[in-house]
């Protein structure tokens, strides 16, 4: 729907790349909507993890579920580790949806590299679960995790590029980089378009939150 309605607001978007601006580069011949397609991609995942999973499990502890677990051998890491698989594939799927509603509007640029598109998905699913593990551990109500889950949420577009195209180099692009969303962002970019260098930056940092977080939101989580 964001797709759709980017290229209603925004008809410059519809319009097929060309001139001495494009030629050369990965747009050219296709639709300017390209240029913010991986932005768009990272949206289910920031979606499934933070306006998502801390409702679920706000609304797990308010109506007592999670203490009933409590009393089995059920672990917090593998409440998080169940909610991990959910998430990636809903990810992938919701990605897969807007590749295909993209795919049927507009003419679309193949990936340069899949796996490192699909690297992207995984280790930016991961982060923001760690991020969005940290929020659920805690909250006590779904309508408290869907409130704190959307403070956090929509920063976290800007930094991927949601609502404007972030230029390499740019202040805003480094800052973006350190970003979990931003970071699955511009590895997605990198598998689909390529660049000058390989994001090695931005996948450590998707690690790094990942790895920070995931023990933290362990050490947080409450059963009641």
């Amino acid at each position: 729907m964001l797709i759709v309605g980017q290229a209603v607001i925004a008809p410059e978007l519809r319009e097929v790349a060309s001139g001495d601006t494009w030629a050369g580069t990965p747009f050219y011949g296709v639709s300017v909507i390209n240029v913010i397609l991986p932005a768009m991609l990272a949206l289910p995942i920031a979606m499934t993890s933070l306006a998502i999973m801390p409702a679920h499990f706000g609304g797990f502890r308010e109506k007592g579920i999670l203490r009933r677990f409590s009393a089995t051998p059920m672990r917090p890491q593998a409440m998080f580790a169940a909610h991990f698989v959910i998430n990636v594939v809903m990810s992938l799927g919701g990605a897969l949806l807007a590749l295909v509603v993209t795919s049927a509007l507009f003419r679309i640029v193949v990936p340069n590299n899949v796996l490192i598109v699909l690297l992207g998905v995984v280790l930016g699913t991961a982060a923001l679960m760690s991020l969005g593990a940290v929020i659920a551990a805690r909250v006590a109500k779904a309508s408290t995790g869907t409130a704190i889950g959307n403070i956090v949420f929509f920063p976290l577009l800007i930094t991927a590029g949601i609502f404007s195209v972030i230029e390499p180099g740019t202040v805003m692009y480094q800052f973006a980089r350190i970003s979990p969303l931003g970071a699955a962002s511009q590895v997605m970019s990198y598998g689909w378009f390529g660049g000058g260098s390989f994001p090695w930056i931005q996948l450590v940092v998707m690690v790094a939150w990942t790895v920070v977080l995931t023990p933290v939101a362990v050490r947080l989580f409450k059963w009641q």
